[in-house]
């Protein structure tokens, strides 16, 4: 597998997981559910592909950052 295939995975993956943490959100809302485990691990887990995101794609933002701040000197 290609690292731009584990790229594209993580990122459908970051995408479905924002949407059922929404949604768990929504659900735990609209119920008054004090404690709503579902919600909470997909949280944990939106996070955990946050930051895998992040670190494969860390170059290109510090790329991006940096010429945006030579660009304005």
């Amino acid at each position: 597998m290609k690292r731009q295939d584990i790229n594209f995975a993580v990122s459908i993956l970051l995408l479905l997981a924002v949407c059922i943490t929404g949604l768990t959100g929504y659900i735990q809302s609209q119920l008054e559910l004090r404690r709503f485990i579902p919600h909470r691990y997909f949280a944990y887990i939106t996070l955990a592909l946050a930051a895998i995101h992040l670190s494969l794609n860390a170059k290109k933002l510090w790329l991006y950052i940096y010429g945006k701040f030579r660009r304005t000197k």
